[in-house]
């Protein structure tokens, strides 16, 4: 059994060493652990640290993007030049805790009737101690997905075939979660067991970038392209478990972000599947054609609300 640890870099030359290096102490590294590095075109010297630490050390693979092109871009050029069985995701400020690698190939021998397994970083342990207990293993069906008992971050650990099956989109370029749930539908069941392994740094001090923060014109079309897909591909899914609640949501977030869009035309389309307050409000602003005006009092609130976290919001 061959893991491939794929790892999209972008500006992380204060923290991708600690990333690679920590690959590169796993147990079996070179054997039946490969890292695949993708430089998604960065502007400081990470491209250079990765080939200098890549130098001599046949277990990482490297690819380096002449422009900046998206996480996804890189995440599938990564699995494109992976060739173990499976493939975990690794961030570049993230890194493995010391027996990472031996968990997992573990949990895959293990459980023979499993392909999609998930694991715990650690600014997940306490919740999930408090609602599993440690070292708890849980088989979360596709239904547990669409009922919303299945959300946040994982480590997924993932057959590299069904990578390949459904790459990321790289239009979108976040949004990974639309993959994602293709393939737990795809696999019926995935296994979750509650180990930590990897610290995951969420104190920098990068600014949270404009991709998922709906402040400006492509984060709002990137959300609005994103509940049209989720709606189209797994609408039907929900509705089919009764979970109509959601839909709706979908329904509301597409209207929303039409309107941020000044895009009265496909709001109008999607209005008569609101209701209430929302149903108002939205035909009230593509009436009035208010989306500007909307859009400034949302972005004002979301500057404000991101800022009073303590995040800094680039335009």
């Amino acid at each position: 059994m061959k893991l491939s640890v794929i790892t999209p870099v972008y500006n992380r030359a204060d923290c991708v060493l600690r990333c690679l290096e920590s690959v590169a102490l796993q147990n079996g590294c070179g054997r039946n652990i490969e890292h695949v590095v993708v430089d998604d075109g960065s502007k400081d010297n990470t491209a250079e640290l990765i080939r200098t630490f890549a130098d001599g050390k046949p277990h990482v693979k490297t690819v380096f993007f002449d422009q900046h092109r998206g996480t996804n871009a890189a995440r599938n050029a990564a699995v494109s030049q992976a060739t173990g069985d499976y493939c975990v995701i690794l961030d570049s400020d993230d890194y493995f805790t010391p027996d990472a690698c031996d968990v997992i190939l573990n949990a895959i021998e293990s459980f023979h009737d499993a392909r999609y397994f998930m694991f715990t970083r650690d600014d997940r342990t306490e919740e999930f101690d408090s609602r599993y207990g440690q070292g708890a293993i849980v088989r979360y069906g596709y239904s547990d997905v669409l009922n919303g008992e299945v959300a946040g971050d994982y480590i997924h650990v993932i057959p590299r075939n069904l990578l390949e099956k459904y790459p990321f989109d790289e239009g979108l370029k976040i949004y990974e979660s639309l993959i994602i749930q293709q393939i737990y539908r795809e696999v019926g069941e995935m296994v979750f067991m509650n180990k930590t392994i990897v610290i995951a740094e969420r104190n920098r001090s990068d600014s949270v970038t404009w991709n998922t923060l709906r402040t400006n014109e492509k984060a709002i079309s990137r959300k609005l392209q994103a509940a049209m897909m989720e709606l189209e591909l797994f609408g039907d899914d929900y509705l089919g478990i009764g979970n109509r609640k959601y839909v709706d949501s979908l329904y509301f977030n597409i209207v929303d972000n039409a309107v941020l869009m000044n895009d009265y035309r496909l709001a109008k389309k999607y209005i008569p599947s609101l209701a209430g307050w929302r149903k108002f409000l939205m035909r009230v602003i593509v009436i009035g054609r208010l989306g500007t005006i909307y859009g400034r009092c949302l972005n004002r609130y979301l500057n404000f609300k991101y800022r009073s976290y303590g995040i800094e919001v680039k335009k």
